[in-house]
């Protein structure tokens, strides 16, 4: 891991016993100056981020995303994490941060739908990460239990309401575009077919992108790749499918060709992902 140019206080509580399925063992807040830069090659946590000020770069895997004040971005559990300052805005980038380990976050974030968005551009939020951050200044070591406790709460409350956000967002997307986005989440299974999909909606594929990018803000091969992608890690951690069965489940014939695009964008093979996160807290 790459982590410097910040400055700014980290908060340490850590967990009595057994590690529990959700924890916030530590938390605080990047003032970052233009050169910051944060790199985690395999996460083994997952980081939930609010923008307090300016504007920086998030990348997970080979996505990167602008991060601007009043983002909430995550960056999930099994991935390559990229986080950095944008040198050209005018503001310095400031964040509130919560590292998040457990064998739950990853299955709430999938069942409300999560993963597949990393920077939700939400404003109603912030008071959830200072309440995290306040709650971390006044805990003692002897309170530490309870503060997890307050903290599993909070980290519920802002899936919560990412996911009420999102659903706000979409139902505001044009008819169009949602019908697109309802396609492509029934299809996901099955090999992408740029020429159903625009005679399904009688316009050119180029026009389909133009359009499904300027509502969405990604283009539909990261939409469906992104979805395979996560639907790939759950099935390589619940399950004994083989990779190659997993490859032609989700649309891939040829399982070396799944294989090595999964490597290229996690960095690091579907066989070695299962051994690393198979047994991860």
């Amino acid at each position: 891991m790459h982590d410097i140019g910040k400055s700014g206080p980290i908060h340490h509580l850590p967990s009595i016993g057994a590690p529990p399925p959700l924890s916030v063992q530590y938390l605080g807040i990047n003032d970052c100056e233009p050169g910051y830069r944060n790199i985690r090659k395999l996460a083994k946590i997952t980081v939930f981020g609010f923008v307090r000020s300016g504007q920086g770069f998030v990348k997970v895997d080979n996505q990167t995303y602008t991060a601007s004040r009043g983002d909430v971005f995550i960056l999930p559990a099994g991935c390559r994490h990229e986080v950095a300052s944008d040198r050209d805005h005018e503001k310095p980038w400031s964040y509130i941060w919560l590292n998040i380990s457990g064998n739950w976050i990853l299955k709430m974030l999938e069942a409300y739908q999560l993963l597949p968005h990393i920077v939700t551009q939400d404003r109603g939020l912030e008071h959830l990460f200072t309440e995290a951050i306040a709650l971390a200044e006044q805990k003692s070591v002897d309170g530490t239990q309870d503060a997890q406790a307050e903290l599993e709460v909070i980290v519920m409350r802002i899936i919560v309401g990412l996911s009420a956000a999102l659903r706000k967002r979409g139902d505001a997307l044009p008819s169009r575009v949602q019908a697109i986005k309802q396609l492509l989440d029934k299809s996901v299974l099955q090999p992408f077919d740029s020429a159903g999909l625009s005679s399904h909606f009688g316009i050119s594929i180029k026009q389909i992108n133009r359009l499904f990018k300027r509502e969405t803000g990604t283009t539909i091969y990261s939409y469906i790749l992104t979805q395979k992608l996560e639907i790939a890690k759950r099935m390589l951690l619940d399950s004994q499918m083989t990779i190659s069965d997993i490859g032609y489940k989700l649309g891939y014939v040829d399982p070396h060709y799944f294989s090595n695009l999964f490597n290229t964008k996690t960095g690091v093979r579907p066989s070695d992902y299962r051994k690393i996160f198979s047994n991860a807290p």
